[in-house]
């Protein structure tokens, strides 16, 4: 196992106000009213555990619910600021949020064919980037794998929900 880098930003983290940051417009994670009241709970009765991570220009990485209950409450969180590209910060809201629970498979299409389609990156790169296999990449990458997919009965890995999305 390789060792984590010299640099870690939770050394640098600082506090911001929530009304300052802005939400990223690729995040497929999705949390229902009721787990976001247990989140609002747990900081509220055990304090800031985990700071958020944004961007120099206060783009949310990873902590956009935190920073939603926060901007209601007018609090201000504890971040770290990352110089990453966006393709990166893209990545990285994935991996964070596959390693917490589930994801909505829609938005996940649409961000995964952005990273190949747009940054250019290599599906065997993306697929490893975010602990997915290469026949999961290609089947995000299909424009109409849901209709065509009998979704109800498609076996998905749990990290993944199903859910169409609102418009």
């Amino acid at each position: 196992m390789k060792k984590p880098p010299i640099y870690n930003p939770i050394e640098h983290w600082t506090w911001i106000d929530a009304l300052e940051l802005k939400a990223n417009d690729y995040n497929p994670n999705f949390v229902l009213p009721a787990e976001l009241e247990l989140l609002e709970l747990s900081i509220i009765q055990t304090g800031w555990v985990q700071p958020l991570l944004v961007t120099k220009d206060l783009v949310i990485i990873d902590g956009f619910n935190r920073a939603t209950i926060s901007r209601v409450n007018a609090w201000k969180v504890p971040a770290c600021v990352l110089d990453i590209s966006e393709s990166e910060r893209m990545l990285l809201t994935i991996r964070i949020n596959r390693a917490k629970g589930s994801h909505v498979a829609f938005k996940m299409s649409e961000v995964i064919k952005k990273l190949i389609n747009e940054f250019g990156l290599e599906k065997s790169y993306v697929a490893r980037s975010i602990g997915a296999s290469l026949k999961e990449i290609d089947l995000l990458l299909e424009d109409d794998v849901f209709t065509r997919l009998n979704i109800k009965d498609h076996k998905y890995s749990k990290a993944w929900e199903v859910k169409k999305p609102s418009k």
